[in-house]
């Protein structure tokens, strides 16, 4: 196996753990979205995006990430969240 060959397994090995670490996310957030849909809450809390943004970036300088990388990443990840806490309010309005 050549060097390639092995840093790319490394990468596959990580990639499996993210999608694992992502479903469990999802399954979590699906949950506060069931929730916020019955108890007519928001879909988007500007307050909670603010304080988890603010861990993940300190989380990503403690572990010598750019912050932008993971700022761009959870972005993505909570627009979706958001998105989907929208239907959930639609479908129980």
């Amino acid at each position: 196996m050549t060097q390639l060959d092995e840093l790319r397994k490394n990468i596959d090995e990580i990639d499996q753990k993210i999608i694992t670490l992502l479903a469990q996310r999802f399954k979590y957030t699906e949950e506060v979205g069931i929730y916020k849909a019955k108890s007519h809450l928001n879909a988007q809390d500007t307050n909670r995006e603010s304080q988890q943004f603010q861990r993940i970036m300190q989380l990503s300088e403690q572990n010598a990430l750019n912050p932008e990388y993971s700022y761009e990443i959870y972005r993505r990840i909570i627009d979706i969240v958001i998105s989907r806490h929208q239907e959930l309010v639609t479908m129980e309005g």
